[in-house]
């Protein structure tokens, strides 16, 4: 090939001019946002812009709660959920640059509880392993021991990996997974004396200015400008109940419990478009951004000018008509949070939301990056939302046709009993008025009627109806004809894998 040739392949290949980011207007950016939050729904908003290294926009839209209609603000806090592991891998590459700990120090030098089903992965997981999504563990792996209300503290965490067993070989295929990253976060005690949150306080919230950013919740009790969840239920936009309290401290918060306002994920964005500048030095930050496990791209990728992905250290890697992103998304029952960056030209969006629509968030960043880097041809935000809404009318269609059978194998009686795993502790199958109920004993919300599916096989219809998860719930007899276990599995494919039924096996005492 000449070089002429060459060069036209690679005009073809990016696409389009970036060099320099194009500009968008605030008032751009406010028909943006707005349009989006009525397509969805979407109560409350935080929306912050940098271009070429500066904040260009910075607001708030909407109400932090429908109950009380207060406006957020530029410091009205948001749970940021998984963008979380971004400052438990900024801490971790702290304390490498301090030469406290090693990116390859194998895990249980620093934490002798941990281990994994297979002993020579135990032996050789390394701190990195734990940042980077190709641990061997299926999607979601374990996550019931922090979702949707469980409180495992990260030591009951570390202790119960050796029972979560894995679908694929060490280090090699991607799969997220949020348990590594609760594990991670125990590294810091161990090594420093101090607790998660009081190092990211000393380390990166001080250092940066970053007042309303916390990673210890208890402190914003006494704190009024904090965003309330709320979710589409049922077509109707409801408050819902956050996940857990902010009186505790969450165990997965170093995986998904931050909770920040989109003036500090501003400074935070900026430190990172400088390369770790005021916290840490280029060489250490941008090990931070090297792809450790790379990700599937399709065919769709490819039309939409992706031609590469990859997990970095608590990043997501990708490139766009050319350019490096890195992103990162976030979602907890009721708060979505996204966070995009374009090094080379200084550019990056922070969105945070009170509504759990992933399309709402990526529909605005979409809309934004497009327009910096003069890409169109992407749907309008009706256009996703009716997509979406045709999607789910028809999955409600299909679990509207699962009908129920009054006719069982065995008497309901031989289902009463307490059921134990090992990751996930003990649930109990009791009877009342209506017939039999499942509680379990770690995930208080997690309570609801067994309905009768058919032959062996339950649904668990959930209480709370925000979980959106109801499961089948399928008994095993032994030999005898008597009840031995049970497993689960979600009736829904649009339920979030976080809800990891299908890795329970419940065995009866």
């Amino acid at each position: 090939m000449n070089y002429l040739k060459f060069a036209l392949l690679c005009m073809v290949l990016v696409g389009v001019n970036t060099s320099h980011a194009k500009n968008i207007s605030e008032r751009q950016i406010d028909r943006i946002v707005e349009n989006a939050m009525k397509v969805f729904s979407v109560p409350g908003m935080g929306i912050g812009v940098i271009i070429d290294g500066k904040v260009r926009h910075a607001k708030g839209y909407g109400v932090r709660s429908l109950s009380r209609n207060d406006k957020v603000d530029t410091k009205t806090y948001f749970g940021i959920a998984s963008n979380s592991k971004g400052f438990t891998a900024t801490a971790l590459g702290l304390l490498v640059e301090d030469g406290i700990i090693k990116w390859d120090d194998k895990v249980k030098d620093h934490l002798p509880d941990f281990q994994l089903s297979d002993p020579w992965i135990t032996d050789h997981f390394t701190i990195a392993d734990l940042l980077s999504h190709h641990s061997g563990l299926p999607l979601g792996s374990g996550d019931l021991m922090w979702w949707p209300d469980s409180n495992y503290q990260p030591d009951e965490i570390i202790k119960k990996m050796r029972f979560l067993k894995p679908d694929r070989e060490f280090r090699t295929t991607y799969a997220y997974n949020n348990l590594p990253f609760i594990v991670a976060g125990a590294i810091i005690p161990a090594v420093t004396g101090k607790s998660y949150h009081q190092f990211l306080q000393d380390r990166i919230f001080d250092h940066l200015n970053m007042t309303h950013c916390t990673a210890n919740t208890p402190m914003m009790a006494a704190n009024d400008n904090i965003a309330e969840p709320h979710a589409v239920l049922d077509g109707k936009l409801k408050q819902v109940k956050r996940y857990l309290t902010i009186e505790q401290v969450p165990g997965s918060i170093a995986a998904a419990g931050i909770q920040c306002s989109v003036d500090d994920l501003l400074k935070w964005e900026m430190m990172h478009l400088n390369h770790g500048k005021g916290l840490m030095s280029k060489a250490a930050h941008d090990q931070l951004w090297q792809v450790n496990t790379a990700m599937n791209v399709t065919d769709n990728h490819i039309q939409n000018g992706i031609t590469y992905r990859g997990y970095g250290l608590g990043f997501t890697l990708n490139d766009y008509h050319g350019q490096q992103i890195i992103s990162h998304g976030g979602a907890l029952i009721g708060m979505y949070s996204h966070l995009t960056m374009v090094p080379e030209l200084g550019f990056a969006i922070a969105i945070i939301s009170n509504q759990q629509s992933s399309s709402a968030n990526n529909h605005i960043k979409n809309q934004i990056l497009d327009q910096i880097m003069n890409v169109s041809g992407r749907a309008t935000a009706k256009q996703i939302y009716k997509a979406g809404e045709k999607r789910q009318k028809q999955e409600v269609s299909r679990l509207k046709k699962l009908k129920s059978s009054i006719f069982t194998i065995i008497s309901p009686d031989n289902y009463i009993g307490i059921y134990t795993d090992p990751f996930w502790d003990d649930v109990t199958i009791s009877k009342n008025t209506n017939g039999l109920y499942f509680t379990s004993s770690r995930s208080p919300s997690l309570k609801g009627s067994l309905e009768h599916y058919k032959n062996n096989t339950y649904i668990v219809r959930w209480d709370d109806r925000t979980h959106e998860a109801d499961a089948y719930v399928m008994f095993e007899n032994d030999a005898t004809g008597k009840v031995k276990s049970f497993t689960m599995k979600a009736i829904s494919i649009r339920t979030d894998f976080s809800y990891d039924f299908h890795h329970l096996n419940m065995i009866k005492q």
